[in-house]
């Protein structure tokens, strides 16, 4: 800025050394100009300190960012370790549980409907509806619990009269 500013007053200068004052005609419009010129100098002067002061704070931003990034990096990293460690373990637990899900048939159009577990764990009464022509197939709520704990009772008593 220093270029616009040292220029700036080299203008004044040349002005002032022609004898241009504010008596004639023309001298008012080169001196109204030449005041011109000057606010616009001190408003860039102003936007440019203002400019290299964001800029340095954007900096400061983009790096404390970066420093975030590599720190969320490297959890994903060891989560990753730690993940391979508990899919070992997930993988004994899975042969013990099994994925409840079965299907049901619309009564009214016979389209098979999936039921899947995470229906069957929901704590609220959830109706389910037929894809293909709306009817409620299957709705969750305590009777359907009740025949399921029967239906249980009844495998366990078969596998001990085995």
């Amino acid at each position: 800025m220093e270029d616009l500013s040292s220029r700036m007053g080299y203008l004044r200068g040349l002005a002032e050394g022609l004898g241009i004052n504010d008596e004639t005609r023309e001298g008012k419009i080169i001196g109204q100009i030449i005041s011109v010129l000057d606010d616009i100098v001190e408003t860039v002067e102003a936007l440019k300190e203002d400019y290299d002061e964001l800029f340095s704070y954007v900096e400061a931003i983009d790096e404390d960012l970066t420093d975030l990034e590599n720190d969320f990096d490297e959890e994903d990293e060891e989560d990753e370790v730690y993940d391979d460690y508990d899919d070992d373990e997930d993988e004994d637990e899975d042969e013990e549980e099994y994925d409840v899900s079965f299907t049901v048939e619309c009564p009214e159009c016979r389209q098979e409907v999936v039921i899947d577990e995470d229906i069957l764990e929901d704590e609220e009464s959830l109706e389910v509806l037929c894809p293909n022509c709306g009817r409620v197939v299957f709705i969750n709520d305590e009777e359907w619990e009740e025949e399921i704990e029967a239906i249980d009772e009844g495998e366990a008593d078969d596998k001990e009269e085995e």
